[in-house]
């Protein structure tokens, strides 16, 4: 089977593009190396761009030059703004884009939970780290890329999993609220939730399922969503509702802590 990687450079032959941002010389040739060599190994090209402070890059994201950008390697440690911030001015447009941080200190993990980074390696690092971090990058991207086809106005519509905030049924009729708009289905529920398996959709209520990725916080019987909207929670087995979001967050707390787990 196809990794991501080869099936995106065989869409179009574009290259995989990546950025590196080290003051570092020597840390950000290392890194490169092994980035290039991961991609050798599994005959993909790849276009990488380093930088040596967060403001040269954060100049070119500002002036959409790395809008196509995949992957982000951060130094945690930078003159001027540093890779903590550099990062939360990305997350600020771009929630789609791999941050990894690396650095020679393991004090910003809470940090980088809070930017959504894949990864937090500790120098320096070595090319089995890398090519863990890019594999995981495969499973990433891929659920980017997951999407379900529906009926509506007698159009199909396919709508990426990413995108959906949370989906909501009135008898037949199901709607599903989106980071721009709402679509309207026939679509049956439970054939709905058959396709949606193994993703960040869970469902909370009969009539409800909730993305994860969009929950800011947790009530005695709903989540609140980042823009306010309250997803009410089932009473038969909220406990286990709440479990499965749960999870779902020490999963990515577990994400970024791994590496420090393993070098302390």
């Amino acid at each position: 089977m196809l990794s991501f990687f080869e099936q995106f450079n065989g869409q179009g032959g574009a290259d995989v593009n990546i950025i590196i941002c080290d003051d570092k010389e020597e840390d950000a040739g290392s890194l490169r190396l092994f980035i290039e060599r991961y991609f050798n190994e599994i005959n993909c090209r790849s276009d990488i761009t380093v930088y040596k402070n967060g403001d040269d890059l954060l100049e070119d994201f500002a002036a959409d030059k790395l809008k196509d950008v995949k992957i982000a390697f951060l130094d945690v440690y930078m003159p001027g703004t540093d890779g903590i911030e550099t990062a939360r001015k990305i997350r600020e447009t771009d929630k789609d884009m791999v941050i990894v941080f690396t650095t020679v200190s393991k004090d910003h993990g809470i940090d980088g939970f809070s930017v959504y980074a894949l990864q937090y390696l500790l120098k320096p690092v070595s090319y089995p780290e890398i090519k863990d971090v890019l594999d995981k990058c495969t499973e990433k991207f891929a659920d980017a890329l997951r999407y379900v086809e529906v009926l509506s106005d007698r159009l199909t519509v396919r709508v990426y999993l990413k995108d959906v905030m949370y989906i909501e049924s009135f008898d037949t009729v199901l709607y599903i609220h989106t980071v721009t708009d709402t679509i309207k289905t026939f679509l049956p529920f439970a054939k709905l939730e058959i396709q949606l398996e193994n993703s960040t959709l869970l469902r909370t209520h009969r009539s409800f399922i909730v993305n994860m990725r969009f929950i800011k916080n947790v009530t005695a019987n709903d989540f609140v969503l980042k823009d306010g909207t309250h997803i009410p929670i089932r009473r038969s087995d909220k406990l286990a509702v709440k479990q499965a979001y749960m999870d779902y967050v020490f999963a990515r707390a577990r994400g970024i802590n791994n590496e420090i787990t393993q070098k302390t």
